[in-house]
């Protein structure tokens, strides 16, 4: 294809764009009229062009959805759409600025305050969901060589890939109730974290606290957990329970030794 049909091409692409988000184009010039005039020709490829890409916003927001009701969120949806133009053919990172066109509208804010949040949470589960699954295999044998005298040189090695939020909301427990269909009492007014990650058995939300994730932040920057305050290390436990851990550095000769 030579360089003035590319560029011809790219126009004629970039016209069609701007008439599918109501914007003015000439690219009505280019389609036959016939049974339908050009300008419903083009409504029609309009139609579609939202309700696909408001389908791959339902796909990554179901809890938002859930919340907000389907009249709502597909009322967000067009908007968000209409005003955040895909960049590329592939609709895998299509949405990461979803939450600034639900933050926009102070109504839905004021009714349900939580859902910016909750539509952040449900973007890193969608991240997430992009690595392959985490095998759970924490070697708990190696807990029987933690001493006294050793523990404040371990390291403990975080099962990656990992994704932290904290919000001032519960949405943790709110996507886990959601994702549950199980309607529980929540102080919606409680601060919360959580720690996200995709495992075999499915995707992972953890309610949690900075504290834990503080706690995680700092093993991966291979710090020892003599670095770790007490509120962190009140929370040890139950993270490697949770098996967020792959291994343990700095035993001593055995084994798991490094």
């Amino acid at each position: 294809m030579g360089c003035r049909q590319q560029d011809n091409l790219q126009q004629l692409q970039q016209h069609f764009a701007e008439a599918l988000h109501y914007r003015p184009s000439p690219v009505s010039k280019r389609v036959a009229a016939g049974r339908f005039s050009p300008e419903q020709r083009i409504q029609i490829y309009r139609n579609n062009f939202i309700i696909s890409l408001s389908e791959v916003l339902e796909a990554t927001y179901p809890c938002c959805k859930a919340v907000l009701g389907d009249e709502c969120f597909a009322q967000l949806a067009r908007q968000y759409v209409l005003t955040q133009p895909l960049r590329e053919g592939n609709v895998t990172d299509y949405g990461d600025r979803f939450v600034d066109t639900i933050s926009s509208q102070t109504p839905v804010i004021a009714a349900v305050p939580y859902i910016a949040d909750l539509a952040r949470l449900e973007w890193l589960v969608d991240r997430a969901s992009q690595h392959v699954a985490i095998a759970s295999n924490f070697p708990f044998e190696q807990l029987a060589r933690i001493t006294e005298d050793n523990f404040s040189q371990l390291i403990l090695e975080v099962a990656e890939p990992v994704y932290f939020f904290d919000s001032q909301y519960p949405v943790a427990s709110l996507w886990q109730m959601i994702t549950g269909d199980q309607v529980e009492s929540v102080d919606i007014t409680r601060s919360e974290s959580a720690i996200i990650q995709h495992r075999h058995e499915g995707m992972q939300v953890i309610a949690t606290t900075p504290s834990a994730i503080g706690l995680m932040r700092l093993c991966q920057q291979g710090q020892p957990l003599g670095e770790a305050d007490d509120s962190m290390l009140a929370l040890l436990g139950e993270l490697i329970r949770q098996q967020f851990f792959t291994r343990i550095h700095g035993l001593p000769e055995g084994e798991y030794a490094d």
